[in-house]
């Protein structure tokens, strides 16, 4: 009985740092660096950070690594994104929060966060965009996405039937 009531506290425990984390609590998260793998494609270098945040978290958690929430210039660039994701939502560095011609809630133009060019036009999952007042973008892992881009808000949690949520970030550095 005393054994269960232990393991019950520790999942407790475990859940509670777990809400805390991807609230931006950071302070109480477990970063791991040596844990991170990279994954070199053309001139880059790509990471899963397995770390659940919103998207201005995860592109600082990306610059903390070395680089920014990944940009995306290619159809080959972006399958191998899917693949990396391994089925998991995660954010894409590109969205609407530094565009100095937004006037309203539904203006403005998407960029990327490293500042690359845009120069591939937005890969659309066929249900969006659907979030018109929206900032940010991320792949979801729904069965029927294949690396297909969606929009949300940046600062929130999508909807429950993405995992993780909120999603991870995927990095893209250089390659050193």
């Amino acid at each position: 009985m005393l054994k269960a009531v232990v393991l019950l506290l520790l999942g407790f425990v475990g859940f509670s740092l777990q809400q805390k984390c991807y609230q931006s609590y950071k302070v109480e998260c477990a970063k791991n660096d040596q844990t991170i793998e990279w994954k070199d494609f053309g001139n880059n270098s790509y990471a899963l950070v397995k770390e659940q945040y919103w998207q201005q978290d995860a592109e600082k958690r990306c610059i903390e690594l070395g680089g920014h929430l990944v940009s995306i210039h290619s159809k080959e660039e972006n399958d191998f994104v899917h693949n990396l994701r391994n089925n998991n939502s995660v954010w894409i560095g590109r969205n609407k929060l530094n565009d100095p011609g937004k006037t309203g809630l539904t203006a403005g133009h998407y960029s990327w966060s490293d500042g690359t060019p845009d120069d591939l036009p937005v890969l659309w999952d066929k249900r969006q965009p659907n979030e018109p007042w929206s900032d940010c973008m991320f792949m979801a892992n729904r069965e029927d996405n294949f690396g297909e881009w969606s929009d949300y808000f940046c600062d929130q949690n999508p909807p429950v039937y993405y995992t993780p949520n909120p999603p991870y970030a995927l990095c893209k550095k250089p390659k050193a």
